[in-house]
Parts: C-alpha cells; structure tokens; sequence
C-alpha cells in the first residue's frame, strides 16, 4: 500500500510550467525554441538546467530554478502559468512503480 505521507516527505519539490507561444511571430518562436532546447552544439536552457521537457509547452523544474525559469518567460514576454508541486522520485519501470 503506498503511503501519502511518504510520498510528502520524501518527494521533490517541483514546479510545473506551462507557456504559451502564440503572441510570438513564426521568427521569433524559432529563436525561443533555440533559447529553450539550444541548437548547433550550444546548450539551451532545458539542457544547461536539467529540466524535463515533458510535454509540448510545458516544463517540470527544480524549485531552485524556479526564478530564473520565471525571468527567461518574461524575458521572451510568454505568459506562463507556475504550479508548485511535489514530485515522487522513485523511477517506474513497464508500468510497475516501486
């Protein structure tokens, strides 16, 4: 049986992003995607941080980059939307979590 209380402390803190690029011209989405995933051998940020690209705009983050992920979306003036969260930490393997 799993244990919440477990899963509270032993967990780590996250935040969840989720962004929008449609106020950004076509030019300008390319560059954001360059800044965010890097090109031609240069780091973006998701790799330079160690972040997880998790899904198509949305960004889980270590809560220790949780400003510095806040200045690059006001930076490229994204709106984005912050959840913090807790994050079980044990690595699932075929469905069967341990």
């Amino acid at each position: 049986m799993y244990n919440f209380n477990d899963y509270i402390h032993h967990g780590k803190r996250m935040v969840l992003f989720t962004y929008a690029t449609k106020s950004l011209s076509a030019k300008d989405k390319v560059r954001f995607y360059y800044a965010l995933k890097g090109r031609d051998g240069k780091t973006g940020i998701v790799k330079g941080l160690r972040l997880d690209h998790v899904g198509k705009c949305v960004l889980l983050v270590p809560s220790k980059h949780d400003e510095e992920i806040q200045e690059f979306f006001q930076l490229w003036n994204i709106p984005a939307t912050r959840r913090k969260i807790i994050v079980d930490d044990k690595i699932s393997t075929a469905g069967q979590f341990t």
